[in-house]
């Protein structure tokens, strides 16, 4: 029966996320229980009620941690994409490219070593900050004169906890190393993804998850925690990595790049040929929709040029239902200005592409509402997100759970659109190899 059970699954990975999803909550659940069950007459009852806790909030966390990174690591063995799995970005560099200097370059705020330094400081401050809190809130119960100043000792280590968490992001982000030229992408291996440089930093944010009082301690800001370890481009390379790594062009200024995609940069004045030649050569190109200038010809430029396989709109939550229907217009617009020689061969009708409307799009929350995918006469599909780090006094929506976090989110929306591309691979023949 077990070696049956096995069989069930293609690879490791899969069968590592069924088992932490399946496995592990079992697991904290019944240690949970029989932690609060047992010898309940040894305690007094605040130290009884701090036990209980303490207890319900790390099994917790650790339950809504194992959920979602359990889900992560099926999705990412559900899929056998073709293409070498190496170190990303998969580089191919002849002879002559490597005397031409290494591939990556750091930028002027960026050390590898100080990301390092920041990796290991994060931990004992972490540590030591889940500590405070635990000793604050152990003191909390049962209610007395000294609750106030505990109180603040515990709300003190939250704070240090959420700055440890901005310090391993911050780790990261030295630690990862952008490319010195585009042109060592190797066609076929990588996903493009494009979107407005204004709007980098609030995607890159990490957001904070709080119970419906406000306070951040017991037991809701513990799962928050877990569950937002992550900032929003992490989630969609960490979705995206089937397909093969996440890579952008970086802000011209920028001094220190981001943690999700592998930046490379490009001169400001001379850029759309070189983003037009990493569309052509991408795996995927996904475009998170906005209405500067320069999204808008991307997004016009990869309808024009790209086969409707490799095109994945994300709808962020960010703009309105009037900024859609405008991008939406201008859209339409820009390709029907397109003389008829500069116009996609996959057009087979007069009828041009065009985005969905907003009833099928519908209201507008969370940090990706959904996605956008096109068939192979690119009619359009949108499907929508589940709701993500919503408060706790919302759980009644079935759309939206405290253990579901962008990445586990996306899996239903870009389910089809990879089945697409599979298809559309073996057709074509289009993979990198």
């Amino acid at each position: 029966m077990l070696l049956a059970f096995l069989a069930l699954y293609k690879t490791r990975l899969q069968l590592a996320g069924v088992l932490l999803r399946a496995v592990v909550p079992v697991l904290l659940a019944g240690l949970t229980i029989r932690i609060l069950l047992s010898n309940p007459g040894k305690s007094s009852g605040g130290q009884r009620t701090w036990l209980v806790g303490l207890v319900l909030s790390l099994s917790t966390a650790g339950i809504f941690w194992a959920l979602p990174y359990g889900k992560k690591l099926y999705w990412r063995g559900s899929w056998d994409f073709p293409y070498p799995r190496t170190t990303p970005p998969e580089l191919s560099r002849s002879q002559d490219d490597a005397q031409q200097g290494p591939p990556y370059t750091l930028l002027p705020g960026q050390s590898p070593l100080m990301g390092i330094g920041m990796w290991l400081a994060g931990w004992p401050c972490c540590l030591g900050a889940l500590g405070l809190s635990f000793w604050g809130l152990r003191h909390i119960l049962p209610v007395s004169s000294t609750s106030g100043f505990f109180g603040i000792v515990a709300m003190v280590g939250v704070s240090v906890f959420n700055q440890s968490r901005k310090l391993f992001l911050k780790g990261r982000r030295h630690l990862k190393v952008p490319m010195a030229s585009p042109d060592a992408l190797r066609p076929g291996s990588y996903v493009l993804y494009l979107r407005s440089f204004e709007d980098d930093k609030a995607r890159t944010a990490l957001k904070h998850y709080e119970t419906p009082h406000g306070t951040s301690i017991f037991p809701g800001g513990f799962v928050g925690l877990v569950a937002s370890s992550r900032d929003e481009e992490e989630h969609i390379a960490d979705t995206l990595r089937p397909v093969g790594p996440l890579v952008a062009v970086g802000a011209p200024d920028e001094v220190l790049p981001f943690a999700g995609a592998v930046r490379t940069y490009l001169p400001k004045t001379s850029w759309h040929q070189p983003v037009r030649d990493l569309m052509a050569r991408a795996r995927l190109v996904t475009l998170t929709l906005g209405s500067s200038a320069g999204t808008m010809w991307e997004l016009s430029e990869a309808m024009r040029i790209l086969p409707p396989q490799r095109l994945l709109l994300f709808v962020p939550g960010m703009i309105r239902e009037g900024e859609y229907a405008t991008i939406r217009k201008k859209n339409e617009r820009a390709l029907r200005a397109l003389p008829e020689s500069g116009r996609n061969h996959t057009w087979k009708s007069d009828t041009l592409p065009s985005l969905p409307d907003c009833a099928s799009v519908g209201r507008f929350t969370g940090p990706v509402i959904g996605v956008i995918h096109f068939s192979a006469d690119w009619e359009p599909t949108f499907t929508r997100t589940a709701g993500t780090g919503v408060p706790w006094e919302t759980l009644g929506n079935v759309d939206s759970f405290p253990w579901e976090n962008l990445c586990t989110s996306l899996i239903r929306g870009l389910r089809p659109a990879f089945e697409q591309l599979v298809a559309y691979e073996e057709e074509t023949g289009w993979h990198c190899g």
